[in-house]
């Protein structure tokens, strides 16, 4: 086939179209690609600002959880009011000394720290100035100590202080010292002078067999309250005497549980007599306790009742029920000791209840409260007295003149009776002075309407200086020695005077 010139120019008119095609799709292309570059660097951007929000907002979470973390640690280690070392911090702390002590056979020290009169301060002023007095004490325990010393905040007003290294009796007496008279200088809160005391125990590790790092926080404790039965004020350094008295209290509490549960607690009555005719017109319940046999002194026995608020209670609760099935029996009066630890709403609902089931008169019972125990929470005390009172018992203030804010207590509360200690009774015949002051009782007793029970009555002497009315009564062996339930009731029922 002859090639012609038509059919090359056709050829390349077929050509240059099909370049022309190709270079207008090339350019579509071309612009699609950059478009869709366009549109990767839009994402890119979108995903970078996403990728460094969200590694802004882990870095927050970081920091927050680290301050978390931070404050979490603070309050599992750390006392939130004072700032002080907690019992987990002091306890962690005391093991590791105690087992470095151990294994290098080093000494260290322990202070049981105790604020005397905290809580009368707490109940009298609120929980607010309370809590700015420990913040002020925390200070000066700090000021006192060595700074590689550890200061910890047990709860309430007990604190413990670790002394690394040291082992030296004289200086721990010159910083017990210090730390007590520091303690003790006046504290100015809103405009109000506080004065606190405290009472230390003071351990000085010597390593023995079998004992344990919890047995360092124990003898310092008991270290304690050895200062406080001494008066307060004070320190004590351990010995094991000590330790020994508290196996015997220990014993004795645990028999005085089991004795609850066998029944072998009894209750003995003084009577009350009138001053008019000396007939019996009530008596005062006393707690006895037979144990193997033998009759334990009330001198023991109550002390440690009276330092246990579950046994108190049991006992105390035991005697209201059975005196109220006693009113029936007999047309007396009876006086029921009462301890302060007792004030509070379970002694109310346990009246209301009891009163409730057996419609018995609640004027026929007494409750006894003494003065020296009152000043321990005189704001609970007050509540408590009135709500008993509402429901119609009565009150005597008892052992009175031995405390020190007596007419305070006549003023707040309600009280019925007076009952004069025995020691004014005693010292009046000593004295013209000790005569006038005991009249001067009996006569405000008087104007504030209160009847008197004169306790201790033992003479017959004692009896002339005495004028004779129905405000006034008499108890002592004078009359009567206590006796027990069946006694009572035959001395009432078969004594002339009582016919």
């Amino acid at each position: 086939m002859t090639i012609t010139n038509e059919m090359l120019q056709n050829e390349i008119e077929v050509l240059q179209q099909a370049a022309k095609l190709h270079a207008k799709y090339s350019i579509s292309q071309y612009k699609q690609v950059l478009s869709i570059l366009d549109e990767l660097e839009e994402e890119k951007a979108l995903l970078e600002r996403k990728v460094q929000l969200r590694t802004s907002h882990l870095e927050k979470e970081i920091v927050q959880k680290e301050q978390l973390a931070n404050k979490l640690e603070k309050i599992a280690k750390y006392d939130q009011l004072t700032g002080l070392a907690n019992r987990y911090l002091f306890l962690s702390e005391l093991e590791l000394v105690y087992n470095e002590a151990k294994l290098l056979n080093k000494r260290f020290s322990l202070f049981f720290l105790d604020l005397d009169g905290f809580k009368l301060i707490n109940d009298t002023y609120g929980h607010e100035i309370g809590d700015i007095l420990l913040q002020i004490i925390a200070k000066r325990v700090q000021e006192v100590v060595r700074k590689d010393d550890m200061v910890a905040r047990l709860g309430g007003d007990e604190f413990t202080i670790i002394f690394r290294n040291l082992d030296s009796k004289t200086k721990l007496k010159e910083l017990a010292e210090l730390l007590i008279e520091t303690i003790q200088k006046p504290i100015e809160i809103e405009d109000i002078t506080i004065y606190v005391g405290a009472s230390i125990g003071i351990y000085l590790f010597d390593l023995k067999e079998n004992e344990t790092f919890y047995d360092v926080i124990v003898r310092a404790d008991i270290a304690m309250y050895e200062s406080k039965k001494a008066g307060k004020g004070i320190y004590t350094f351990f010995d094991e005497s000590m330790q020994e008295e508290l196996h015997r209290i220990t014993n004795i509490k645990q028999k005085i549980k089991t004795s609850l549960q066998k029944e072998e607690f009894i209750n003995y009555f003084q009577p009350i007599v009138s001053s008019v005719d000396h007939k019996i017109k009530g008596a005062e319940v006393l707690l006895r306790w037979m144990n193997d046999d033998k009759m334990i002194s009330s001198n023991v026995f109550i002390p440690l009742l009276e330092d246990d608020i579950h046994l108190i209670k049991a006992v105390t609760f035991w005697q209201i029920e059975v005196v109220s099935t006693m009113l029936e029996e007999t047309d007396i009066f009876y006086s029921i000791n009462l301890s302060a630890k007792l004030l509070n709403n379970e002694l109310v609902e346990k009246l209301q209840s009891l009163f409730e089931k057996q419609n018995f008169d609640p004027s026929r019972i007494h409750f006894e409260v003494t003065e020296t125990s009152l000043s321990t929470n005189m704001l609970q005390a007050s509540q408590t007295l009135s709500d008993i009172k509402a429901l119609g018992f009565n009150l005597s203030l008892d052992d009175f003149g031995t405390g020190y804010s007596s007419l305070a207590y006549l003023r707040e509360l309600s009280f019925d009776t007076l009952k004069i200690d025995k020691k004014f009774i005693d010292d009046a015949f000593k004295s013209k002075k000790n005569k006038k002051l005991l009249f001067a009782i009996i006569q405000m007793a008087y104007i504030l309407d209160l009847k008197i029970v004169l306790e201790g009555i033992e003479e017959k002497y004692q009896l002339e200086i005495f004028q004779t009315n129905e405000y006034i009564k008499f108890q002592g062996y004078l009359f009567f020695k206590p006796m027990d339930r069946q006694k009572l009731s035959e001395t009432i029922s078969f004594s002339p005077k009582n016919r």
